[in-house]
C-alpha cells in the first residue's frame, strides 16, 4: 500500500513538472518572440508580431507534452496550454487599461484605444518606449485566433493519447 501510494506522488510531482516547465517554454518563447522584433526593428509590423505570438509558444508547448507526456487527461491539457493563452490575453488586456488610463469594465473602449495605436496617457509617455511597449497587435482577431489555436492543440493532444 506504501509503495502504491509512493508511485502516485511520484506522478503528481512528474505531472506538476511537466506543467511547470511547458509554462515556462511558452512564456520564454513569448518574450524571446517579443525581444527578437524589437532587436531587428520589427516590432511595428503588428500583424506579423500578433501572428507569431498567437501561434509559435503554444505550438512549442504542444510539441514539448507531445514527446514528454505520458497519457494524461484533458484537463491537465488545458491547464498546460489553454490557461495560459487564457492569461496572457487578461494580463495584455488590464496592461493596456492602465497604460491608456481606462476603465477596465469598458472593454469596448480599451480594445478600441489599443487597436488605434493611441499614445500612453500612464507610466510612460515617451514615443521611443512606446514602440518598444507596443501591444496594438491586440485585438479580437488576436484574442479569438490564438484560443482557437490553443483548443485545436489541446485536442490535438488529447486525440494523439487515445
Amino acid at each position: 500500500m506504501q509503495q502504491q501510494s509512493n508511485v502516485t506522488n511520484g506522478q503528481n510531482q512528474n505531472s506538476i513538472l511537466v506543467l511547470l516547465l511547458n509554462w515556462i517554454i511558452i512564456l520564454g518563447v513569448y518574450l524571446l518572440i517579443r525581444i527578437v522584433f524589437i532587436v531587428l526593428g520589427f516590432h511595428l509590423y503588428t500583424p506579423l508580431l500578433g501572428g507569431l505570438l498567437a501561434i509559435i509558444p503554444y505550438l512549442l508547448g504542444t510539441i514539448y507534452l507531445w514527446k514528454s507526456c505520458n497519457q494524461y487527461k484533458i484537463w491537465f491539457y488545458v491547464l498546460a496550454i489553454l490557461l495560459p493563452s487564457i492569461v496572457e490575453k487578461i494580463t495584455l488586456y488590464l496592461f493596456g487599461s492602465f497604460l491608456y488610463n481606462l476603465s477596465p469594465t469598458n472593454i469596448v473602449e480599451v480594445m478600441e484605444t489599443i487597436g488605434n495605436n493611441m499614445p500612453y496617457v500612464n507610466f510612460i509617455k515617451s514615443q521611443s518606449a512606446q514602440y518598444l511597449i507596443n501591444i496594438s497587435f491586440f485585438n479580437w482577431t488576436y484574442i479569438i485566433c490564438s484560443i482557437v489555436f490553443s483548443l485545436a492543440c489541446v485536442l490535438f493532444l488529447v486525440r494523439r493519447k487515445k
